[in-house]
């Protein structure tokens, strides 16, 4: 083989490789821009200390706004996995935030909800962080501007 036609078809895969790298770095998604969930925190307590039947879990969740525009968040609700939503007592869990979130800007909220433990030894009790929240229904309403024309 020529060592010219070794060296184009060498040249060809060459461009071939990083055209297909280009494509995929590209292609990569970003988080899009508005409200985000970068941390939630929770734990819990019986709710009496001799019935170990009811347990309260309370949970706080960080609201961050990664966008540069304000979004005015009216509710969060959390979604509970399908083991944890079948202890959950309480019938309706959503938070009431009414608040505007300023951009790039982040707002604490807390809420709660009774489980019914009933059947369940400690250690399993103690174990309800590791499969409860799994998203968010968040109503908000954002205000964009529009371009101003001269």
């Amino acid at each position: 083989m020529d060592k010219t036609v070794a060296y184009g078809l060498l040249i060809l895969f060459l461009g071939i490789v990083i055209g297909y790298s280009v494509n995929d770095m590209a292609s990569s998604e970003e988080a899009p821009d508005g409200i985000q969930v970068p941390e939630m925190s929770a734990g819990g307590r019986f709710a009496d200390e001799n019935n170990t039947d009811v347990f309260i879990w309370s949970y706080d969740i960080t609201l961050y706004n990664s966008g540069d525009g304000d979004v005015y968040v009216n509710s969060v609700e959390p979604i509970f996995s399908e083991n944890f939503s079948k202890m959950v007592v309480t019938e309706n869990n959503i938070i009431v935030v009414e608040k505007t979130i300023n951009g790039t800007s982040l707002v604490e909220i807390s809420g709660q909800v009774e489980l019914n433990t009933t059947g369940l030894s400690k250690e399993e009790i103690s174990d309800i962080n590791d499969f409860s929240i799994i998203g968010y229904n968040i109503t908000s309403r954002e205000t964009i501007d529009w371009p101003i024309q001269n």
